[in-house]
């Protein structure tokens, strides 16, 4: 039996109504594939948009004008199944976050995502502009990194500190936070003020009209973009094998960085090759968190000594933390071969 499909009004549904209830043409069923260039521009725009609505300050973006683009897209390529079947849901995550921390996590989650496709997909655009433009994004990036890191430092004292030093001298290393904190966010706030970061939307609004593409773009997604996911795929296998032989902090940041650049591009394309490169995507990101954790351990060390310096009257709190910290660091490195082992598997499973 047939189920015959209707809109929110209970009329037949035939993919001509778009988001605003106008009267579209008719979906072809049998629209072509998706290029290299309709692929990675969505990804881009996706990006842009969750930046632009969560790096602002009281002003928003005109949401309804500047999701019109890639909100026609999507009602054209309804009938692609991998194309468009999470089009929505992708729309959603770009949501303006409630708190201040989550504004700024999303913020650098889109900054990273689009460093990531320009660097994987870098033989679809101008190089100079790719290059130029990611160089930005790492300079903002690390901007919001300082707060992110702050974010992070502070719930770990809340969670750590009472049953470790007690809530007195919690309380003082929180107030040592809580100042740093505002020195940073005013910084951002007199950046997002500048002409540097005015600059970056404007690259933004570039990525959400569309940059320009070279001929190869135009090619279909599904011969191009798995191609120069292998670039990806090699230079992770390069940082790890650097790491296998010898494991430093250093190195397992290294494969930090390129196991995040092959997730990125697995979910880019995922949107045509589907389970496969969604299974890598989800092995890596198992991955990046474990040694994420690692990151966020040696850096609260690290931050953690630093206040010793102007608070000497917290150096035996502090001691007693970063053997916390210690011990966390030391958890973190544990199984990140075995998490690699499941990543070479599914890529081998996937590329035959």
């Amino acid at each position: 039996m047939t189920m015959e499909m209707t809109d929110d009004e209970g009329r037949p549904d035939d993919g001509r109504r778009g988001r605003d209830g106008l009267t579209l043409d008719p979906v072809d069923e049998g629209f072509p594939d998706p290029t290299a260039g309709m692929v990675l521009h969505r990804v881009l725009a996706s990006s842009a948009r969750t930046f632009l609505l969560n790096d602002m300050g009281d002003e928003l973006v005109d949401d309804d004008r500047r999701c019109a683009t890639v909100g026609a897209l999507n009602v054209l390529m309804r009938p692609r199944p991998l194309w468009a079947q999470s089009a929505a849901e992708e729309m959603d995550e770009t949501q303006r976050r409630p708190t201040p921390a989550e504004r700024i996590h999303q913020s650098r989650v889109a900054l990273r995502r689009i460093r990531s496709n320009l660097r994987t997909f870098r033989l679809l655009l101008d190089p100079a502009w790719g290059t130029t433009l990611r160089a930005e994004l790492a300079w903002y990036g690390g901007r919001l990194g300082v707060v992110r890191d702050l974010h992070i430092i502070e719930a770990m004292i809340a969670e750590k500190g009472p049953p470790v030093i007690g809530p007195e001298q919690t309380g003082r290393l929180e107030s040592v936070v809580t100042a740093r904190m505002e020195a940073a966010m005013a910084d951002i706030a007199a950046e997002r003020g500048g002409a540097r970061r005015f600059q970056l939307t404007e690259q933004m609004m570039v990525l959400w009209e569309g940059p320009a593409f070279k001929a190869k773009a135009s090619r279909p997604a599904a011969d191009v973009l798995p191609q120069m996911l292998h670039r990806a795929w090699h230079d992770l296998r390069g940082a790890t094998r650097t790491a296998r032989r010898k494991p430093t902090d250093d190195n397992l940041h290294k494969v930090r960085i390129r196991v995040k650049d092959f997730r990125y591009g697995c979910n880019t394309v995922a949107l045509v090759e589907g389970g496969p490169a969604r299974k890598a995507a989800r092995s890596a990101e198992q991955l990046q968190v474990k040694l994420g954790d690692l990151h966020d351990a040696l850096h609260s060390i690290d931050w953690l000594r630093s206040v010793v310096v102007e608070r000497p009257d917290l150096a035996d709190a502090v001691a007693d933390l970063v053997t916390v910290q210690q011990r966390a660091a030391k958890d973190a490195r544990k199984g990140w071969k075995g998490d690699l082992k499941v990543i070479e598997k599914r890529w081998k499973r996937w590329q035959g």
